[in-house]
């Protein structure tokens, strides 16, 4: 399962990013070193970590990189899950370049209401003001919660709509080169029916062959027993 960080400031924040510059999503699903017999080893010699990228248009996709056991990590990258299909990728820019605009529309906001507070922070007996800015800012905290929460559900979606693609892509891959396997044996024994046709027909030919000469022989020995 993933887990969404809620804001990117935090401390407790599950996103870093690598010395290749990949921001990471944490998900239990994809974690620790790589698996298998022989495990993938990074430029630093050591077995390579997993990662699920979280920034740009590669959102989701699982990779292997470096643990950084020995300190600052390496370059090293290598791709799990393959290329989202284009219709995801536009629909995962646009949702980063949508909380990229609801990113700085905080910001100014909240510069807006600093500037408020500081022209206002001698009017100390106004409260009724101060107690309408409070508001104010916590219906904006509501909506900007409301909608990261929106991004993040359309965000997952997508994913397990593109892992679903994938799936059903894979599958049809499978069918394609079990079809090319049936067509690949057919053809061998067409080959071979044919080869030993052509056999059959050569020692056809032989045998007529032979029995013209064995004719023109008889024939030769009845002429000569007419002219004597």
């Amino acid at each position: 399962m993933v887990s969404w960080g809620d804001g990117e400031e935090s401390s407790e924040d599950h996103s870093n990013a690598t010395s290749e510059g990949l921001k990471t999503l944490y998900d239990l699903d994809w974690e620790g070193l790589a698996d298998g017999a022989a495990p993938p080893r990074c430029k630093c010699g050591a077995i390579a970590a997993k990662f699920v990228d979280w920034e740009g248009y590669e959102t989701g996709r699982k990779f292997l990189g470096c643990a950084g056991q020995f300190g600052e990590r390496c370059d090293y990258v290598k791709w799990v899950d393959g290329d989202w299909p284009s219709s995801l990728q536009k629909a995962i820019g646009k949702l980063w370049e949508m909380y990229g605009e609801a990113k700085q529309g905080r910001v100014s906001d909240a510069l807006y209401c600093m500037e408020e507070k500081f022209k206002f922070r001698d009017e100390i007996t106004k409260p009724h003001h101060d107690l309408k800015i409070v508001q104010e800012e916590a219906n904006k905290t509501v909506n900007e919660k409301q909608i990261t929460l929106a991004l993040k559900a359309k965000a997952e979606q997508a994913l397990i709509d593109a892992r679903a693609e994938l799936e059903e892509k894979k599958k049809l891959d499978v069918a394609a080169s079990n079809m090319h396997k049936v067509l690949r044996i057919k053809a061998e024994k067409d080959r071979d029916k044919i080869k030993e046709e052509k056999r059959k027909l050569e020692l056809m030919i032989a045998d007529l062959v032979k029995q013209k000469e064995g004719t023109r022989a008889k024939l030769r020995k009845i002429k000569e027993l007419c002219d004597e």
